[in-house]
């Protein structure tokens, strides 16, 4: 008999077992679980066939071309999760979208073959679901925030490593989060896979302990923060650190002028609006004589006066200044720990 196990015995069955997702290549590009193998039951064509014939003959028409369709592949597919599975000494776990019949009839048959099979009860969709729910329960957040070249992830690593608990949300979503923000990195995630993957770097964390997270938009990029973190996000206090423009401009040029200049163009060319024409204009001159720092400068003007925009419509008692006067993040980082000792002392003393 098939043994179906929920999403909270799930979190612990994966770190020893196997997970694989049965879903069509389509389904799980768009979104998996993070440590899923997909090992398609049906290809996307094939799931459309199956869709198509269920929508106009019903679902026993559907099953009936289902079987045709998984019958041929049975002992290859049975084969390649006994080798992903040590030949059969590891456990597996199974799941498709709602735990319906694509991974139970899948895992019955790995179960007659002699492999240990769980069912992850409500699929992916349970797992899903779990994501929001762990989302909105009472963590202790605390935004580093701060004018762009500030070094804020330079900062959260510093922080991470004195022990503190931090997510690094424009990591996770290979983006820096500006126009200039995808060069350097790979390709973005889906928002629903950046969600996926949030939640893995999340979920090992101590909710009685404050989470450190940076400053960000909904939209890093391409990508969404969960409307119920960012709703949390935009409500927990701020240690906001600040640092002469110059500086700031400095650490940009260092960060962004090994770039061709063409694709700098490009970034200017993407806020050009926003800069406004002759500021736009100007900067691309800069680029082309390679005056780099004007180019930092002129961009800054602008990203700051978008920060101080929203930084604005946050309360104020909620804002703590950690002014700085160097570009040494171990320095800064040591600054800002000082912050957040004072709100562990004061807003969540026991």
């Amino acid at each position: 008999m098939l043994h179906k196990v929920d999403v909270e015995a799930f979190w612990e069955f994966r770190r020893s077992g196997l997970v694989i997702d049965v879903r069509s290549p389509k389904e799980y590009r768009h979104g998996h679980i993070p440590s899923a193998i997909n090992l398609p039951v049906f290809s996307d064509d094939e799931r459309a066939v199956v869709g198509t014939l269920y929508k106009r003959k019903g679902k026993e028409a559907a099953i009936e071309k289902a079987l045709a369709i998984v019958e041929p592949k049975r002992e290859e597919m049975l084969e390649q999760v006994m080798r992903l599975a040590d030949s059969g000494k590891q456990e597996v776990l199974i799941h498709c979208w709602r735990g319906g019949m694509r991974s139970e009839r899948f895992g019955e048959f790995l179960s007659e073959g002699g492999l240990n099979v769980k069912l992850l009860q409500g699929g992916y969709k349970a797992y899903r679901n779990a994501i929001h729910e762990a989302l909105q329960q009472p963590w202790k957040l605390i935004i580093l925030g701060g004018m762009t070249g500030t070094g804020k992830t330079d900062i959260l690593s510093e922080l991470k490593s004195n022990g503190h608990q931090v997510i690094c949300l424009e990591g996770i979503a290979n983006h820096r989060g500006s126009a200039f923000g995808r060069l350097g990195q790979e390709g973005q995630p889906t928002t629903e896979q950046f969600q996926n993957n949030l939640w893995e770097a999340w979920s090992s964390l101590d909710i009685d302990k404050p989470v450190i997270l940076e400053d960000e938009s909904q939209a890093i990029g391409s990508v969404r923060i969960p409307d119920e973190l960012f709703a949390d996000m935009r409500k927990s206090p701020v240690i906001n650190v600040q640092l002469d423009i110059e500086q700031r401009a400095e650490r940009l040029v260092l960060e962004y002028g090994r770039f061709d200049t063409s694709l700098l163009q490009k970034c200017v060319m993407n806020i050009a609006r926003r800069l406004g024409h002759e500021r736009a204009e100007k900067a691309i001159r800069d680029l082309e004589e390679g005056n780099l720092m004007e180019v930092a400068i002129s961009t800054l003007r602008y990203y700051d006066k978008a920060y101080t925009f929203g930084l604005d419509k946050r309360e104020k008692d909620s804002i703590l200044l950690a002014k700085v006067t160097t570009g040494d993040a171990k320095a800064n980082a040591d600054t800002v720990g000082e912050h957040v000792a004072d709100l562990i002392s004061t807003k969540w003393k026991k």
